[in-house]
């Protein structure tokens, strides 16, 4: 039945089922990019906490074209364009730079880093090198790690020695140590958003 194929949910993780909506026939441009939009976004919302920082920015790229298009900014054809683009990367986690060497091909790194890219700062407000983000992102996943046990999210205590030792690490080694200038406020947020991640990516 015809009918079944239009609300079929396209996988954008298939390069040759995204290809198959492109060139599909007898639907508009218009029509074959909204299948490739809605597939994008289900994606986008269920991978969220495993990586806010690289879906959100996809997440308002997205919606930025879909507003483009309603406005009559963009022609279908470009609609369709943009969104098959936008789709390929999300599906690729192509974040459009380059990540610093010590984390490429490293999915749990790149999402610690983009979580800590945009707060780091010295105390001179000067960013801190990608390279030093990068190494700090790794350092609080060997922590998470070692801070993992069995059923650690539904055990406050253990949790909380996480937390502790995120804590310890943020005061003496990147403040003290190495005169990160973090406020209390930088701080707490960071470590709300960490462990969130650590949930998402290290269940269990």
């Amino acid at each position: 039945m015809p009918a079944e194929t239009i609300i079929e949910m396209v996988n954008i993780n298939d390069p040759d089922a995204l290809k198959a909506v492109v060139e599909e026939t007898g639907v508009s441009e218009a029509s074959r990019a909204d299948r490739i939009a809605s597939a994008t976004r289900r994606i986008i919302t269920e991978k969220m906490d495993e990586d806010p920082t690289f879906y959100r920015s996809f997440s308002e790229l997205l919606e930025e074209t879909i507003r483009d298009y309603r406005a009559k900014r963009i022609s279908e054809r470009d609609y369709l364009k943009n969104v098959v683009d936008l789709a390929s990367k999300v599906a690729r986690k192509d974040r459009g730079r380059e990540v610093p060497g010590s984390i490429k091909g490293n999915d749990d790194g790149q999402a610690f880093f983009g979580i800590l890219e945009g707060a780091l700062a010295t105390d001179n407000g000067k960013r801190i090198a990608p390279d030093e983000v990068a190494a700090i992102a790794l350092t609080i996943i060997d922590i998470i790690k070692s801070h993992h046990i069995v059923d650690v999210w539904s055990n406050d205590i253990a949790q909380n020695k996480m937390r502790n030792a995120i804590d310890d690490y943020f005061f003496d080694v990147l403040r003290d140590e190495r005169g990160i200038e973090l406020t209390l406020e930088v701080m707490d947020d960071l470590e709300l958003k960490i462990m969130d991640l650590a949930r998402a990516r290290f269940p269990g």
